[in-house]
């Protein structure tokens, strides 16, 4: 079982990493909510099961129906956990009949789309923040902001807002991951360092002395690049979300900035690319640190244990805008369910600071309610050896600066393409930083207007 679910957690985490509208593979998701349906009295009963988990949301003899609870490749690694939620909210609700239905990952948007389009989608769905904006935008799920309002601050604000879409949040956070830093201190002891970069900019300065000394890279430029515009306090879009808003003369300075390390051979565009694992590059010791989600981190145990055996954690890197990305997974409910009173209050119940808890507890990940990130559980790592150990406890902090980055509309695959296709031009094609952003400027204002 414990082999299951450490490979479902690599595909997880994988999956918000490659998957390139709602991901940030550097770094990977945060949230932190208190959920003002939980039960006091069994706070400290988090870990051992969902049954005890009071739910607010109505009373056994005010929901009844059917609810179709779809998941996306939890089973049977969580067999038992969903089973739990399951029982666990029948019993408190009677009338209520929950069926849980887990379908591959490749085979969820082409579900969701399909099902969206004939008004027959499952009644609670756990939808990754792409596929909710998808069909947030069609009108498919229910509003958040209004049917979840009493729910709303027990979210961190930044990750509560993973789920919106032209103005409206259309899901609950449900697990999340942000980021780490592994980092190996032998190449940085060669180099003169005792210890690693706190910021990008100071991973750019160490990195021509780290190549020069060792012949690994220090800092690259990630397939996640378009992050580093909101980390560096340039916005994606305007305020009404209907216009590109980062060609500035902070992004230009940055792309030139990047276009000059890439001259000086700092970093490969193989990596850009994606051709190149940065798990492989990290264990062949070609690369001093990896800033991802620490779930990842163990990747590097497999391809190589000497090199994961002498690693150490440290906080993941900040930008000028001192903030961290976080991609949770979500939970929403369809906006054509025959029992939606019974599926709000169900999707609210596996949201709660206890069942969060308890499923990050079970599947190394992060719940994004404040309550539950308080536990202890999150301060265990802070002295460990063991680099995803330690890496966890620093993404657990990070929970505090961090938020959703990604442009709360449908287009948005299409806004990070013109933004990567513009940023290989200027590093293949010598294009001014200045006249590529504003042709991806140009792109993007064309996507938004369809």
């Amino acid at each position: 079982m414990m082999n299951a679910k450490f490979l479902l957690m690599l595909v997880l985490g994988m999956m918000l990493i490659t998957f390139t509208a709602c991901s940030d593979g550097d770094e990977t998701s945060a949230g932190d909510t208190e959920d003002t349906t939980t039960n006091e009295e069994n706070t400290d009963n988090t870990g051992d099961n969902t049954g005890d988990t009071a739910d607010t949301s109505g009373s056994s003899d005010e929901l009844s129906g059917e609810v179709e609870f779809m998941t996306i490749s939890l089973l049977p690694a969580f067999e038992d956990y969903l089973n739990g939620l399951k029982e666990s909210f029948e019993s408190e609700h009677p009338g209520v009949t929950v069926k849980i239905n887990d379908v591959p990952y490749d085979q969820v948007e082409q579900l969701v789309l399909t099902k969206a389009a004939s008004g027959d989608l499952p009644d609670v769905m756990n939808l990754n923040t792409d596929f909710v904006k998808k069909a947030g935008a069609k009108g498919a799920l229910v509003n958040m902001d209004e049917a979840a309002a009493d729910v709303k601050d027990t979210f961190f604000e930044g990750i509560w807002e993973a789920g919106s879409v032209n103005g409206s949040v259309y899901a609950l956070p449900w697990y999340t991951t942000t980021s780490g830093l592994i980092y190996n201190p032998e190449l940085l002891e060669k180099a003169g360092y005792d210890a690693p970069p706190a910021t990008f900019e100071e991973a750019w300065e160490m990195s021509p002395t780290i190549l020069e000394k060792t012949g690994a890279y220090g800092e690259v430029i990630m397939p996640e690049m378009h992050f580093q515009f909101p980390k560096n306090g340039i916005p994606f879009l305007n305020e009404d979300n209907t216009k590109a808003a980062f060609n500035t003369p902070e992004a230009v300075e940055l792309w030139t900035k990047y276009k000059e390390y890439y001259d000086e051979g700092l970093y490969d565009i193989d990596i850009l690319l994606n051709q190149v694992s940065m798990a492989e590059l990290y264990a062949q010791e070609k690369v001093a640190w990896w800033y991802t989600g620490p779930q990842l981190f163990r990747q590097v145990k497999d391809l190589s244990p000497d090199v994961y055996e002498k690693s150490l954690a440290g906080p993941p890197l900040e930008g000028t805008a001192g903030k961290q990305h976080a991609n949770p997974m979500n939970i929403a409910v369809s906006s054509t369910s025959k029992s939606k009173d019974a599926a709000v209050a169900f999707a609210k119940f596996v949201t709660n600071a206890d069942n969060q808890l308890a499923f990050a507890k079970e599947a190394a990940v992060l719940p994004p309610v404040k309550e539950a990130i308080e536990d202890p559980f999150f301060a265990e790592g802070e002295d460990s050896e063991d680099a995803t150990e330690r890496g966890k406890f620093y993404a657990a902090q990070a929970l505090d600066t961090a938020e959703n980055m990604i442009p709360p509309v449908e287009s948005v695959s299409g806004i990070y393409e013109a933004i990567h296709q513009a940023f290989q031009r200027v590093l293949l094609q010598d294009v001014d930083p200045a006249d590529a952003l504003t042709q991806a400027e140009q792109e993007v204002n064309s996507l938004l207007a369809e």
